[in-house]
């Protein structure tokens, strides 16, 4: 079976594609991928999967002078993205959202090639809300999203993301990291192309906690800020592994105690799966997507949210004293979380596409 799986260019899109795209290898199909990427593209090559790029940007409907020009990109992209589903013999086409991925997916649609959209986020996408009347399958992440998308061909699976690991030590991990037992361990996910707000108040927070708090921090922080943070973690005073990004995340959250994260679908959904308590900062530009999933947490009581405009550091020392005095049992995650604790996302989306050729 022939799989082209369509994404857009952040994490959000293109992590959970590559976790499907691992599954559908394992049941003998053919995959590449199409989409506009970003400098995500370096990751699906090094993942082993070959692409075709199209260029594209994202509507702006306060730049109308360059509404034309993006449309025709649109066109362009739509006409080009029908050209190589049939030069590869298509059989079902994947998107997984995003500006870079609608092309292709109306590409197929117009072909009548069986599609699957998912999405990531409680709130759909704009491209995924267009699309999804039209496709042959859309599944979604959350439960929640039943209130925005009711067509009879959704399905649940849940958010393909990285998932606990059997056997590895918190001591281990800790050590991995320079780091010791001793402390409690909070982990700053600035999302994949780091949040420098987030990044530059964590830090002042550090100055009032390390007081009140055994403190040490596992830090991601994106590209940009990582030699400043570096210096100023080295003044703070506290233990610290300083990243700009870090691949195996299942080696990450079973070392924290707590972590401060933005609500991209992807953190939420390994928040859920590693049990870890949180304090997001959901990022206020991406039409309330991440306000919706952060609020999935805080209704169970497992985490709770600050939205940027106002976050100070006085705040989230309050917000990580009071979340690292609370202790979370399993029965309460399972309480909340026990049909999506159980499921296996990407093998559930795998098994979804491979159903849309029978």
């Amino acid at each position: 079976m022939n799989i082209t799986i369509a994404t857009g260019g952040s994490g959000g899109h293109v992590i959970p594609a590559l976790k499907v795209a691992r599954e559908l290898q394992k049941r003998k199909c053919e995959v590449r991928f199409a989409g506009a990427f970003n400098v995500w593209k370096e990751r699906i090559a090094q993942a082993g999967f070959s692409f075709d790029e199209l260029e594209l940007r994202g509507i702006n409907f306060t730049r109308p002078l360059e509404l034309p020009r993006t449309l025709w990109l649109y066109l362009k992209g739509t006409f080009a993205a029908g050209g190589f589903l049939r030069k590869y013999k298509t059989d079902a086409v994947v998107g997984f959202g995003g500006y870079g991925s609608f092309p292709v997916v109306l590409a197929a649609v117009i072909s009548q090639r069986p599609t699957l959209i998912h999405e990531q986020n409680v709130l759909p996408g704009k491209a995924n809300a267009i699309l999804a009347g039209a496709v042959s399958k859309v599944a979604i992440s959350f439960a929640q999203s039943r209130e925005y998308l009711h067509g009879d061909n959704v399905v649940l699976t849940g958010c393909p993301s990285h998932a606990p690991v059997m056997g590895m030590e918190r001591a281990e991990l800790l050590k991995g990291f320079g780091l010791g037992e001793g402390r409690k361990t909070v982990l700053v996910l600035g999302g994949s192309q780091g949040s420098r707000r987030l990044n530059e108040i964590f830090l002042e927070a550090v100055a009032g906690l390390k007081s009140k708090v055994p403190l040490q921090a596992i830090h991601l922080c994106g590209k940009d800020d990582y030699q400043i943070l570096k210096e100023k973690y080295a003044r703070s005073g506290i233990p610290f592994a300083l990243f700009t990004f870090f691949e195996a995340m299942e080696r990450v959250y079973p070392a924290a105690d707590l972590v401060i994260s933005r609500a991209g679908a992807v953190s939420v959904t390994e928040l859920i799966r590693f049990r870890k308590p949180s304090i997001l900062i959901p990022y206020p530009y991406a039409g309330g997507h991440q306000k919706k999933n952060a609020d999935v947490l805080a209704q169970a009581g497992v985490g709770e949210f600050i939205e940027q405009k106002d976050l100070t550091a006085a705040g989230l020392t309050t917000a990580v004293e009071r979340r690292l005095a609370k202790t979370l049992s399993a029965q309460e995650w399972e309480r909340h979380f026990d049909d999506f604790l159980a499921m296996d996302p990407a093998v559930l989306v795998a098994e979804e596409v491979i159903r849309l050729k029978k």
